[in-house]
């Protein structure tokens, strides 16, 4: 189903894939991949804040402070800026349609927004070990090879990294079941509530590319309401004002 696909990665085969054609980065970037990324700073309070109405927001200097910081600390990837800022514009987004979602499905709100900023940890993770792997290996990777790396699995990293943060239990869990259960026929009501919230995220986010039809296809297979769709989709002009200050569209990279 296009609105669960995910992206991980496999440290373990990388060497033996890649060695032939950046040796030298593969090596930087299995060593990196080890080293799990520093714990998200003022994890809570942004979740904390998260639970305002998006629109109001940027007229919140500590809340957008608290976000910045946890941009700042955790979403980084220098040499890989325009990757993880899109990341992270997708990160914010799911979690405030998270946010939405929960609250009217009754749901623990906290809970599935601080799963939507960080439903992409391996991905965060991978990303800021190739970008440590190029700086110290002197060379940059491009097109499929790159691609191939961030498309390949590793289940393990999203425990791993997780388990070093310290994460609530009830968050830990949450993320790992959302990457290991989404395919199945009938998900737990939190996998499916935050499968909605990342579909509805890539449709606002990456709306140039987005498969059409992909919230209505997310709904239908994970048996939800239409009526949690339209209200989502309601709040989509305040994630919006909120991204235009946080997480504005980043500017392509030349190659």
């Amino acid at each position: 189903m296009p609105a669960a696909t995910v992206v991980t990665l496999q440290s373990r085969s990388a060497p033996e894939l890649f060695a032939p054609e950046a040796p030298r980065v593969v090596a930087a970037f299995s060593s990196a991949l080890m080293r799990s990324p520093p714990k998200p700073m003022g994890l809570a309070a942004c979740v904390g804040y998260l639970q305002e109405d998006a629109a109001q927001l940027p007229g919140r200097q500590m809340g957008m402070r608290a976000l910045a910081n946890l941009r700042s600390s955790l979403f980084a990837a220098p040499g890989r800026d325009a990757e993880m800022a899109l990341m992270w514009r997708e990160a914010l987004a799911t979690a405030c349609f998270a946010r939405v979602v929960a609250l009217q499905s009754r749901f623990d709100a906290p809970l599935l927004t601080g799963a939507g900023l960080l439903h992409r940890t391996g991905e965060i993770a991978a990303l800021r070990a190739l970008a440590q792997a190029e700086r110290e290996a002197g060379q940059r990777l491009v097109g499929p090879v790159m691609q191939e790396i961030l498309n390949s699995r590793d289940e393990e990293l999203v425990a791993r990294v997780t388990r070093c943060w310290s994460l609530p239990c009830e968050l830990r869990m949450l993320i790992l079941r959302w990457r290991e259960e989404q395919n199945r026929l009938a998900p737990p009501e939190a996998v499916s509530l935050l499968t909605l919230a990342q579909a509805l995220a890539t449709e606002l986010v990456h709306a140039a590319t987005c498969t059409p039809g992909l919230v209505d296809a997310a709904r239908d297979a994970l048996r939800l309401p239409q009526l949690l769709v339209e209200q989502a989709r309601a709040a989509t002009a305040g994630i919006e004002s909120l991204l235009a200050v946080l997480a504005p569209a980043p500017v392509a990279e030349p190659v």
